[in-house]
């Protein structure tokens, strides 16, 4: 699936649940899934590329995922009526997200699950 087609098929899906923000997709190889905004996967779109399939997932979808993934290392916690996350990053893990007590955003999530599988998740 690719180009139109592939934004067709996206489109309906978020129309039909405005509440699934995530893309989680493969390649016809299946040696690796990604995940991403649904927005950002868009607007980075190759036309030429190929994929060969796609979930759209909602931010608690993702948190299992994440959490799942971690193992422990990430926390979701609500001290103060506000839901937060504490991560213990991994030692010599380099990522571009600094806190260890981080907002309970998409982006924190995606950021927390790329450095935790070093941008390669294989399910």
């Amino acid at each position: 699936m690719q180009g139109h087609e592939l934004i067709k098929k996206i489109e309906k899906e978020r129309s039909a649940h405005p509440d699934r923000i995530f893309i989680k997709w493969w390649r016809k190889e299946e040696d690796f899934i990604d995940f991403d905004l649904v927005t950002r996967f868009l607007g980075n779109l190759n036309h030429a590329s190929e994929i060969s399939g796609f979930d759209l997932i909602d931010q608690d979808e993702m948190w299992k995922t994440v959490a799942s993934r971690t193992k422990g290392l990430v926390v979701k916690v609500q001290p103060n009526g506000t839901w937060i996350l504490l991560w213990t990053n991994q030692a010599g893990t380099e990522t571009e997200i600094t806190c260890t007590e981080c907002p309970y955003t998409p982006d924190t999530l995606l950021k927390i699950l790329d450095a935790e599988t070093k941008d390669n998740y294989v399910d």
